[in-house]
């Protein structure tokens, strides 16, 4: 079930612990890979990053001691304050 949370739409995939961001409604993007599981996607007009997909969200990412790089990987402050939250899901 996909969740709104003020621009940011959440969906989580228990069964594949995969945590899906969004913001506004998903678009075509083109996916990069980052760091701790965390593929970035962005616009390819306009390179600007619309949301992010966590793999192994629960196992792996809500665990990390430090997510502080977060801020300086060029992703929304609405994604960046989410995932430094790692609310369980």
């Amino acid at each position: 079930m996909v969740k709104k949370l003020g621009k940011l739409l959440i969906d989580y995939d228990e069964a594949s612990d995969v945590l899906y961001l969004s913001l506004n409604e998903p678009r075509p993007a083109l996916t990069y890979e980052g760091q701790e599981g965390l593929l970035i996607r962005k616009d390819p007009q306009t390179g600007e990053a619309v949301g992010v997909t966590v793999l192994a969200y629960d196992r792996h990412f809500r665990h990390l001691p430090d997510v502080s790089w977060l801020s300086s990987i060029g992703l929304p402050s609405d994604v960046v304050d989410y995932l430094e939250e790692r609310p369980e899901l």
